[in-house]
């Protein structure tokens, strides 16, 4: 029996330990919302360390909660008056299992369009998707490219997000985009860079438009940006912006810059640095270079004009001449073996026949058949 004990004390002491482990390094924030007695109004931002040893940082959204004047189904007893704002309250949106309730059908909040490379769509239960098509996305679905894709996310009220190469970006909330008075969009850039043209309008209390990254945040009401963040404390975010004005400072807004069209900040180091101007040089740079929509796919410029073998205007193939049978480099050591070179000309012939001797002709000249690719001259 006490051997029983002791064997059954051991598995509760584990068993904690994997529960302490797991709420230490959970660092998703608290979903919160207001209760039916009250209705929000704004939304704010606090950073707190999480993680093992405290070692992360989350930005986490707390929405300002305004008692309602009216009684209803839902709040039969009205607030105190003159009680101030209310705290908001956790919001639970997990269904139990076999409790017979059917799943809630998750709306999409907009398409994912790949321009470029591998882009992939986390879902909020854990589902990875890989973009190959327009592909909807939800709230809570978690955006990522990899280190060659772009993509770019048609909101459904108009707004449109580029999304660069090695980039990650949460939707954790998106609200009556068709609504002007109660839309609300937040978003989390877990690192990259994305450009935000925001189409829509919103007031900043009642709707807002807003893109945290673990130490900065940015809100606005119509205009169009770009965001970058960097895990590396001494690069940060940074914040561009081409059209508009945004409000860009810490999670807790104590410090922040207004950066209107042509300006630039920065928070790195664990500071908010000075307000910078770009010239219209700049500006048209940045321009061009943020939009995901101009990247070059992966496709030839022009279409074969030389046959047997095919091959493009201005490229070369490369064949071995009387190699031994067998052998699977170009022995152009033994007499009689040599590389051979020729280019597609405008004709759609491939001419200029050339015997190459250079030391890298083994490795350009394949052991049998030919090869064709760009000309190494």
């Amino acid at each position: 029996m006490k051997y029983v004990a002791g064997c059954l004390t051991t598995i509760m002491l584990c068993l904690f330990s994997i529960s302490s482990f797991a709420a230490e390094v959970n660092c998703e924030c608290p979903k919160l919302g207001c209760d039916p007695c009250s209705t929000q109004t704004n939304i704010t931002f606090y950073s707190e360390k999480c993680g093992p040893d405290n070692s992360k940082v989350r930005s986490c959204a707390r929405p300002t909660c305004i008692p309602v004047e009216e009684t209803s189904k839902e709040c039969p007893v009205l607030p105190v008056a003159n009680s101030g704002p209310r705290e908001p309250i956790v919001v639970k949106t997990e269904v139990p299992k076999e409790s017979g309730i059917e799943p809630v059908t998750v709306a999409s909040v907009g398409k994912v369009k790949v321009i470029q490379g591998s882009v992939s769509i986390l879902r909020a239960d854990g589902k990875k998707i890989l973009v190959a098509s327009d592909t909807d996305l939800n709230e809570g679905d978690t955006i990522a490219s990899e280190k060659d894709g772009k993509a770019i996310v048609a909101f459904n009220g108009g707004n449109k997000l580029h999304v660069h190469e090695d980039t990650q970006i949460e939707v954790k909330e998106a609200k009556d985009q068709q609504l002007e008075a109660s839309r609300r969009t937040l978003l989390h850039l877990i690192k990259g860079k994305v450009r935000n043209q925001v189409e829509q309008k919103y007031n900043g209390k009642t709707s807002y438009y807003h893109i945290t990254t673990t130490s900065a945040v940015a809100g606005v009401r119509g205009t169009d940006f770009i965001m970058e963040h960097s895990d590396d404390p001494a690069i940060g975010t940074k914040l561009e912006t081409l059209k508009g004005r945004v409000i860009f400072g810490t999670p807790d807004q104590k410090e922040t810059r207004e950066i209107n069209r042509g300006e630039g900040a920065k928070f790195a180091s664990g500071k908010l640095g000075q307000v910078y101007k770009m010239s219209d040089e700049q500006m048209k740079a940045l321009d061009m270079a943020s939009r995901v929509d101009l990247a070059k796919r992966h496709t030839p410029k022009e279409s074969a004009i030389c046959s047997k073998p095919k091959g493009m205007f201005n490229q070369c193939l490369w064949k071995c001449m009387n190699n031994p049978a067998g052998e699977k480099k170009c022995r152009v050591d033994i007499t009689n073996v040599s590389c051979v070179r020729q280019r597609c000309n405008g004709n759609g012939d491939w001419a200029e026949e050339t015997r190459v001797s250079e030391p890298s002709a083994p490795m350009a000249c394949p052991g049998t058949g030919v090869l064709v690719k760009d000309c190494d001259y």
